[in-house]
C-alpha cells in the first residue's frame, strides 16, 4: 500500500530542522543577554490587586478615626506605600466614610485637597455623593454645595447621581429649598441633565410642604419635555392635592382630567382618594360620577369605594341611591365589612328606620362581621333620639356581654339622654363608671351633672364627682 502523502526529500527535512534550531538559539541568546521574560498582563493585574487588598487591610486596621488633621493623609499614604502601591478610590471612600461616622468632618477637606492635587485617577462620583451627604446631614449646606461645583476639578464629570444627592440635602428644609432653582441653573451649565429621579425628588419635596401647584407645573414640564413620568408621581401629586386643597370647592375632578391628558391612567387607589376628598367636602353627587368614570375605565370598585359612595349619598339624604348601591355591591359579590354596615345603618337611622337598622346588625352577626363600638353608638343614639331609653340600655348591656369596649362617645350619649329626661342620678352613675374605666368624659358634661345634682340637693354625689376633676 502506498502512502497517501508523498514523503519530503531528505534535503528539505534537514533544512527545516536547521531553521528551527537556529531560531531557538537566537531566542536563547536574547534571553541570556537581556534577562527579560515577558509577563502575562493577567498575572500583573492580579499581583497589583493583591497588593491593594493588603494595603486596604492595613488601612482598616490603622487608627484613621483618631488621626489629627494631616495625620489622616499620612495614614492613608503610608498604608499603601508599605505594600508598594498607590491609594485607590476605594481607600479614599473608606477614609471619608470613617471621618463622617466619627463626626470628623473638618478633616474631609484635607483628604479632598490631597485627592485633587496628588492623585491622577478619575475620581468616581460615589465619593462626592458620600461627602455631600455627610456635609448636608450635618447642616453644613454651603460646604455640600461647594463640593458639588468642584467635582470637575477631581477629573470627574458630575451627573444626576451627585445632583440628586445634593437635592436630597437641600429639600429637607424650606430655607435651603429656596436655593434649588439657582443650583439647577448652574448644574445645567455644567452639562448635568435632569433625570426622572431628579424631578421625583423635587415633586416629593414640594408635595410635602403643600406647594402642590408648583409640583403640578413640574409634572407638566416633564410631560412636555418627553420625560417618562413614574405613575407613582402622579398618584403622590393627586394625594397631596386632596390633602392640601379645600375639599368644599376645589375642582378635583377637573384636576384629575388634566392629569389624564398628560398620559396618566388613574388606578383604584387614585379614584378612592378623589372620592374621599369629595365626601369630605359634602359633594355626594360628584362621588357618583367618579364611580361611573371608574366603571368606564374598566376598574372594578372594591368595598372601600362603595362604602365611600354610600357615605356620600347618605350625607346628601339620597337614601334611595344608598339602597341601590348597597344592593349593587351585594350583586357584584362584594362582602360588606363593618364600616360598610355602619354607614348603611346610619342612613337607616336617619330615616328613622331603627327596626331595619337593628335587623341589619343581626344580619352582620350571621355573616360573620362583628359589630364594633361605632355600630352600637349609631343604634344607641338613634334609640335615644326616638325616646326609647329602655332599648338603648339593653344595647348598652349587650355591648358588655359581647366584649365591645364603650368609648367616651358612648358614655356621652347615655349621660346626655338621662339628663334630658331629668334622671340625673342615672346620669351620675354613667359618669362615675366612665371615670372608673379611665374613659375620658367631657368636662362640660361633668359640670352639667354636678350642677343638676346640686339643684336636687344631692351635694354628697356632687362632691364625689368633683374629686375626679381635681
Amino acid at each position: 500500500m502506498t502512502c497517501p502523502l508523498p514523503c519530503l526529500p531528505l534535503d528539505n527535512h534537514c533544512r527545516i530542522e536547521m531553521v528551527r534550531s537556529s531560531s531557538w538559539h537566537r531566542m536563547s541568546n536574547f534571553l541570556r543577554k537581556y534577562r527579560k521574560i515577558p509577563h502575562s498582563p493577567f498575572k500583573t493585574k492580579w499581583n497589583e490587586n493583591l497588593k491593594q487588598k493588603y494595603a486596604m487591610e492595613e488601612l482598616r486596621s490603622s487608627p484613621v478615626a483618631d488621626s489629627e488633621d494631616g495625620g489622616v493623609i499620612r495614614t492613608l499614604v503610608s498604608s499603601f506605600r508599605l505594600h508598594n502601591c498607590e491609594p485607590t478610590p476605594q481607600a479614599y471612600r473608606f477614609v471619608i466614610k470613617t471621618l463622617a461616622k466619627t463626626s470628623q468632618l473638618e478633616n474631609i477637606a484635607s483628604v479632598l485637597s490631597h485627592l485633587e492635587v496628588s492623585e491622577k485617577f478619575d475620581t468616581p462620583e460615589s465619593i462626592f455623593r458620600d461627602v455631600i451627604a455627610a456635609y448636608g446631614f450635618a447642616g453644613r449646606i454651603g460646604e455640600a454645595i461647594d463640593v458639588f461645583f468642584k467635582i470637575p476639578n477631581f477629573r470627574c464629570v458630575p451627573s444626576a447621581y451627585t445632583l440628586n444627592a445634593l437635592l436630597l440635602v437641600l429639600v429637607r428644609k424650606r430655607e435651603s429649598l429656596e436655593l434649588v432653582p439657582e443650583i439647577l441653573v448652574k448644574a445645567s451649565r455644567m452639562g448635568v441633565r435632569l433625570e426622572e429621579s431628579t424631578f421625583g425628588i423635587l415633586i416629593d419635596a414640594l408635595c410635602k410642604i403643600g406647594e402642590v401647584d408648583c409640583a403640578t407645573e413640574l409634572v407638566r414640564y416633564m410631560s412636555i419635555d418627553c420625560v417618562i413620568v413614574d405613575p407613582r408621581l402622579y398618584s403622590q401629586l393627586l394625594s397631596s392635592v386632596c390633602k392640601h386643597k379645600d375639599s368644599s370647592c376645589f375642582d378635583v375632578v377637573g384636576y384629575l382630567e388634566d392629569l389624564r391628558k398628560t398620559r396618566f391612567s388613574p388606578g383604584l387607589r387614585d379614584y378612592t382618594v378623589v372620592m374621599s376628598f369629595l365626601v369630605e367636602g359634602g359633594r355626594g353627587k360628584e362621588v357618583v360620577s367618579v364611580l361611573n368614570q371608574m366603571k368606564c375605565d374598566r376598574i372594578e370598585p372594591d368595598i372601600v369605594c362603595y362604602t365611600i359612595v354610600l357615605q356620600g349619598v347618605i350625607a346628601d339624604a339620597e337614601y334611595s341611591k344608598a339602597d341601590k348601591f348597597f344592593d349593587e355591591l351585594l350583586l357584584l359579590g362584594l362582602a360588606p365589612d363593618v364600616y360598610t354596615y355602619n354607614v348603611y345603618m346610619n342612613g337607616l337611622c336617619k330615616q328613622n328606620d331603627i327596626e331595619g337598622a337593628l335587623k341589619m346588625m343581626s344580619s352582620m352577626n350571621k355573616l360573620g362581621s362583628e359589630p364594633n363600638v361605632i355600630t352600637y353608638n349609631i343604634l344607641i343614639k338613634a334609640l335615644v333620639n326616638a325616646g326609647d331609653l329602655s332599648q338603648a340600655k339593653t344595647l348598652w348591656e349587650e355591648m358588655g356581654i359581647n366584649g365591645v369596649n364603650r368609648n367616651s362617645h358612648t358614655y356621652d350619649i347615655m349621660i346626655s339622654a338621662f339628663i334630658e329626661v331629668g334622671d340625673v342620678v342615672s346620669a351620675q352613675g354613667f359618669l362615675e363608671e366612665a371615670f372608673n374605666m379611665n374613659v375620658f368624659a367631657k368636662s362640660s358634661r361633668t359640670e352639667e351633672v354636678i350642677s343638676r345634682l346640686c339643684d336636687k340637693g344631692l351635694m354628697d354625689k356632687a362632691v364625689e364627682l368633683l374629686a375626679h376633676l381635681v
